[in-house]
């Protein structure tokens, strides 16, 4: 799944000033529903639907997860050299 593929995202702001990064998980794709909620999955009519939605929202947050360790590695990298 391409990073443009997600629902979730990770920002990373390198300052400057500041020696370590910023970082937020941000919405990058949702559904708006017809009572104005907003939604990070599609309305799911079994138990199925809804597991599986959760496991990809899962493995979203832990490639997230993972891109935020190397953002802050790269950052220990710069400062060591």
């Amino acid at each position: 799944m391409s990073t443009n593929d997600r629902r979730l995202a990770l920002n990373v702001h390198r300052g400057l000033r500041a020696a370590d990064p910023t970082v937020h998980v941000f919405l990058q794709r949702m559904v708006r529903q017809p009572n104005g909620m907003l939604s990070v999955t599609p309305v799911c009519t079994s138990l199925d639907q809804i597991e599986a939605e959760i496991r990809q929202l899962q493995l979203e947050l832990e490639g997230i997860l993972q891109e935020a360790r190397h953002a802050y590695a790269a950052k220990g990298a710069r400062t060591s050299a």
